[in-house]
């Protein structure tokens, strides 16, 4: 079957935005007249062009002032490959072969509060184009900016844990339930990992709550940051933090949280001059379950075979 290319607009890893891509060039900008507007003063208003040559997607900057970004790399043409992340400004756009699979929410809260950005950038943009006083339109353009990111801060907040920035226990109830249902209607891989911090009460009774509350913090940094975009990281409730891989088997998984573990081990005593470690249970679907509570406890049971053990260690489910 043919591949159909498209490219995600992302928003705390959900897909606010498809664009599907075929022979036409697709810009990008700030401008009304693009075919992907991003709303941001960080983005030039023909900021950077998508084009089909030889068989292959070719991204372009259009001498942009802040620049366009492929896996972190400033670009001037870069030939794009699956799961290539596109930045620009502050926005993430993934390219996507039809394999990823991501939830679209464009009929959602987030959707909207999008889409309501949008309107009032252009009315801020209209206002904007009928001062004439140079000072004026740089303080029109800092309120423009600070109601942008208050906005966006608004949004984040209903569905992150205050304490590590991780998405939240109700969030993760909400989200995890529809990426399961995505992955069983195309028959792929979904596996889920809990991590939990050993030891935890005895860092709060050595260190007193306050280092323990940094302790958390520290380890969901450290996660977030070995995890993929497409990867939904919550934090499950006290010191248990879950992951849900997408389209990863198995195997891959129990790699994917053996990094995690190291990465933890080694990295938070020198954030944090304390050693901590953690433990992770690995459980994968379809292997070990037909539902996403099945394949939630069977992780959770992992994990504590882990525990078991001696801490410190990933564990896979097995019977």
């Amino acid at each position: 079957m043919k591949k159909k290319y498209t490219l995600l607009l992302l928003d705390c890893g959900k897909v606010i935005k498809q664009i599907p891509l075929g022979t036409d060039d697709v810009l990008i900008g700030r401008a009304e007249d693009t075919d992907l507007a991003l709303t941001s003063n960080e983005v030039s208003r023909h900021h950077a062009t998508v084009r089909f040559i030889n068989e292959q997607y070719i991204i372009e900057d259009l001498s942009s002032t802040n620049g366009t970004y492929v896996n972190s790399d400033k670009i001037e043409k870069h030939a794009l490959s699956h799961g290539d992340e596109i930045s620009i400004g502050e926005h993430s756009i993934i390219f996507d072969d039809g394999s990823y699979g991501l939830s679209c929410v464009e009929e959602t809260g987030i959707a909207r509060r999008g889409e309501e950005t949008s309107i009032i950038s252009s009315k801020f943009n209209s206002l904007e184009s009928k001062i004439d006083d140079k000072s004026l339109r740089k303080e029109f353009r800092d309120i423009e900016k600070f109601v942008r990111k208050s906005r966006k801060r608004l949004a984040t907040l209903a569905h992150a844990d205050k304490l590590t920035g991780l998405y939240n226990r109700q969030y993760f109830d909400k989200a995890a339930p529809q990426e399961f249902q995505k992955a069983k209607s195309a028959n792929v891989y979904y596996s889920v990992l809990f991590v939990d911090l050993d030891h935890f009460k005895e860092v709060n009774d050595t260190h007193g709550h306050r280092v323990g509350d940094e302790v958390l913090r520290a380890v969901a940094w450290l996660i977030q940051r070995a995890c993929r975009k497409t990867d939904l990281v919550a934090r499950y409730g006290g010191e248990e933090i879950v992951i849900v891989l997408p389209k990863t088997r198995s195997s891959d998984a129990v790699k994917i949280a053996e990094e995690v573990r190291v990465i933890i081990e080694k990295q938070t005593k020198k954030i944090l001059d304390i050693p901590i470690t953690v433990s992770i249970g690995v459980a994968t679907y379809p292997d070990d379950g037909a539902a996403l509570n099945s394949i939630l406890e069977k992780a959770d049971k992992a994990l504590y075979e882990a525990k078991r053990n001696g801490r410190n260690i990933v564990c896979k489910y097995h019977e």
